[in-house]
C-alpha cells in the first residue's frame, strides 16, 4: 500500500508521527482469514500434499520451487470457501495509523513501514506501506539535494569594502565575513550546519549566496555618488570580452 504525508519544512527537518487514513484489504471478518466456511476444518493440500510448494521443471537439468497455487503456501486447504471472501480470506477496512515520519526525509522520500500494508491472502503475513513525504517550503531556506541553501542581499558597498553580516541557521544565527571584493553570486559554506540525513550519522552544509542588492530608483544623492564612483573606476570591464571576440 502507498500513502502521502504532508508535512513542514521543520517537521522533515527534526522528524514526526502522522496519523494516516487507510482504506485497503484487511483478513476477512467471517473467517478471520482462514479462507474457509467458519465450521469447517482444513485439510492437507493435495496439491502439493502438505509442502506448501511445487517443483516446475525447466527443461533441462534445473527445477524451481514454486508456491503452490492452491493452497498459497499455507500447506492446507478448506473444502468450503468462506462464503463471504470466496476463499481470499481478505475484506475491506478502513483503519488509522501513527506512521513515524523519520529525520531528514526530503520532497518525494519514500519511507517504507513493514507489515502495516495489507493483509496477506488466506491468513498470510501483510504486506508493507510506503509513505511518500510531501515537504512545505521554507520561506528562507531551499533544498539542494542534502544541503540547503539561502540568498543573503548584501549591499554595494559591502560588497567593494566588506562586512560582517548576520545569516540565518537553523538554530538562530550567525556571522560571516563578506569579503572586500566580493562578486555577485559569490557562495560561502557552513559545514554540517544544514539537515540531518536519512542514512544518519552527518549532516549537510547550507550554502550562502551572497546576492548584490541593486535599488531600482536612485536618490540625487545616491546618484552623485554613484556618478563619482565611476570617474575613479578605471578600464573597460568588457575590453578583454571584446577583443576575444573580435578573434
Amino acid at each position: 500500500v502507498e500513502s502521502t504525508a504532508t508535512i513542514g519544512f521543520t517537521e522533515a527537518l527534526d522528524g514526526v508521527t502522522v496519523s494516516l487514513r487507510l482504506t485497503s484489504d484487511a483478513a476477512c471478518p467471517t473467517c478471520q482469514g482462514t479462507g474457509g466456511k467458519p465450521g469447517t476444518r482444513p485439510h492437507i493440500c493435495p496439491e502439493c500434499e502438505g509442502a506448501g510448494f511445487v517443483v516446475s521443471g525447466t527443461g533441462g537439468a534445473f527445477s524451481i520451487n514454486e508456491t503452490c497455487p492452491a493452497c498459497g503456501g499455507r500447506q492446507l486447504v478448506y473444502d468450503e470457501a468462506c462464503p463471504t471472501c470466496h476463499g481470499s480470506g481478505r475484506g475491506t477496512s478502513a483503519r488509522s495509523i501513527q506512521a513515524r515520519i523519520p529525520a531528514g526525509v526530503k520532497e518525494g522520500s519514500r519511507i517504507k513501514l513493514a507489515g502495516k500494508g495489507e493483509a496477506g491472502l488466506r491468513g498470510g503475513p501483510a504486506g508493507d506501506l510506503y509513505v511518500v513525504t510531501h515537504v512545505a517550503d521554507s520561506p528562507v531556506f531551499v533544498r539542494k539535494g542534502d544541503n540547503l541553501e539561502v540568498e543573503v542581499p548584501i549591499t554595494i558597498a559591502e560588497a567593494f569594502g566588506g562586512a560582517d553580516v548576520e545569516v540565518p541557521t537553523l538554530h538562530g544565527t550567525k556571522k560571516l565575513r563578506v569579503p572586500g571584493g566580493t562578486k555577485h553570486g559569490t557562495v560561502q559554506r557552513l559545514r554540517g550546519e544544514g539537515p540531518p540525513t536519512l542514512s544518519g550519522g552527518k549532516r549537510g552544509d547550507i550554502h550562502y549566496r551572497f546576492v548584490i542588492d541593486v535599488p531600482d530608483k536612485l536618490s540625487d544623492e545616491q546618484r552623485e555618488a554613484v556618478d563619482a564612483l565611476s570617474k575613479t573606476m578605471n578600464g573597460n570591464p568588457r575590453e578583454r570580452l571584446m577583443r576575444e571576440a573580435r578573434r
